[in-house]
């Protein structure tokens, strides 16, 4: 790989906006409380294109940030897609929310970390959130992996997303966070299902196992996306990274591109 490939991140949090707030993982990331606050949409994508990304996911991760992610998207709809943090321990309110949000602010993917919640996503509490999705033809996104949080991790567990998957056909499920540990049930999974994808978030790519990294250049071609968590990787980090892994020129378009259009039905424009 030579020249880099104008990407589109398939999930940022919009706590860029107050980047001090981020405390719960500085014991991993000693330098994340120091990352710049990013003022206005034009900002974000200035930021972005220096490291060649030209459209991004935005995850309304706070109340008082959804106004800004859409009207982001509002300027930018080919630049900058709103997704939304839901809590599903607050039932029918929360499906309201959803679709307010929908309507109000563009929400077009919704976010549920299972480790928040201490509830697997085969959990009954999460199914009205899969239907409303479904209804919507929405994306859902959800954390696998061992928690950056010191929370207990088997709710993140991929397997989890087998049954998911095999009872909601329709849904398009995006796992983030790599999966570690459970590397093979994570590729598993995916390769399990047409409709599962994977946002490769929050895990230095430098740290990616082999069988992980062989996954994107075979068999998960068309299901692994590239992806930050913005601002727990930085962009530049995330591109040299990935850059040093050399993965097969046959794989780049649709790891850092088409990957993402095809997850959020989405005609980003990284351009």
């Amino acid at each position: 790989m030579t020249d880099r490939i104008r990407a589109i991140d398939s999930l940022i949090n919009s706590s860029f906006l107050d980047p001090s707030g981020d405390t719960a993982l500085s014991y991993l990331f000693k330098d994340i409380e120091g990352r710049g606050a990013i003022e206005t949409p034009e900002q974000l994508l200035e930021v972005l294109d220096q490291s060649d990304i030209g459209a991004g996911v935005v995850s309304i991760m706070q109340r008082e940030h959804a106004e800004w992610v859409g009207d982001a998207h509002k300027q930018f709809p080919d630049k900058i897609l709103p997704a939304m943090i839901v809590n599903p321990l607050n039932g029918y309110d929360e499906i309201r929310k959803v679709v307010d949000y929908y309507e109000r602010y563009g929400v077009r993917c919704l976010r549920i970390p299972p480790f928040r919640y201490e509830l697997p996503p085969t959990d009954r509490v999460y199914w009205p959130f899969y239907v409303k999705a479904m209804e919507l033809d929405i994306a859902v996104s959800m954390n696998a992996g061992m928690p950056g949080p010191r929370r207990p991790g088997w709710v993140q567990n991929p397997l989890h997303y087998d049954e998911v998957a095999y009872h909601f056909p329709e849904l398009r499920l995006i796992m983030t966070h790599c999966g570690q540990p459970w590397i093979e049930e994570t590729i598993s999974t995916i390769a399990h299902w047409d409709h599962v994808y994977m946002s490769c978030t929050s895990v230095a790519p430098k740290y990616w196992p082999l069988n992980f990294v062989q996954f994107i250049n075979t068999r998960g071609r068309q299901r692994m996306m590239f992806g930050t968590e913005y601002p727990t990787i930085p962009w530049p980090r995330a591109r040299d990274e990935i850059q040093a892994l050399q993965l097969r020129e046959t794989v780049v378009d649709d790891f850092f591109v088409e990957n993402a259009r095809r997850a959020y039905r989405w005609n980003a424009d990284p351009s």
